[in-house]
């Protein structure tokens, strides 16, 4: 029989349930792993041919579902669930690229590594080619995800927008009014949720 606070927890919506969890309520964190499971297994499935046991896969999948409710902004506009789904996504990967690069390194070219050469081999979050590779996918899925959703008028906009011109002055730009620009804008902020 469900005890009372995880009746109430199916009741709450994802983004309830990641801030509950994130102040420490062990029951909303679970609410939200029965929630996911199935996201979490169809990710690690859909990396199945890579050598790694799906279960091995899908215990990443949770990590990264905990990532998610760790560091999850609802003020940034974007849903739980389509962040839920790219830390999810990007925990089973980093998995499969670390194990892949593992496979591709010649025994003969590894060499040993003492504590003094440690020292000298500090990175910092923006240097970390790990970060810089995330960034760069981060990036190719947002253009791409611009190119689908918005019309040419909508990207114009959006590119003088986030140069910085005011709506006057990507009016005058693309010879049109302040109001379809903001309209244009409009449409962009809905469309990019």
């Amino acid at each position: 029989m469900a005890k009372s606070g995880e009746k109430d927890n199916l009741k709450l919506s994802d983004e309830q349930l990641a801030e509950r969890a994130r102040c420490g309520d062990n029951d909303a964190f679970s609410a939200l792993v029965a929630r996911y499971v199935f996201t979490v297994k169809s990710r690690a499935n859909h990396y199945n041919g890579s050598g790694i046991d799906p279960e091995d896969l899908a215990q990443e999948g949770t990590i990264g579902l905990m990532a998610a409710v760790r560091s999850y902004d609802k003020e940034l506009g974007t849903s739980f669930r389509t962040f839920a789904w790219l830390c999810i996504d990007r925990s089973i990967l980093s998995v499969v690229k670390a194990s892949l690069r593992k496979k591709q390194i010649p025994k003969a070219s590894l060499v040993s590594i003492d504590d003094n050469d440690l020292d000298n081999c500090f990175f910092d979050g923006k240097d970390n080619p790990e970060t810089l590779l995330i960034e760069n996918e981060d990036i190719a899925l947002f253009e791409l995800k611009i190119n689908e959703l918005l019309s040419p008028f909508e990207r114009k906009v959006l590119r003088y927008y986030l140069s910085g011109k005011n709506y006057s002055e990507i009016a005058d730009s693309l010879n049109t009014l302040p109001k379809s620009v903001d309209n244009a804008l409009q449409r962009v902020r809905h469309k990019l949720r």
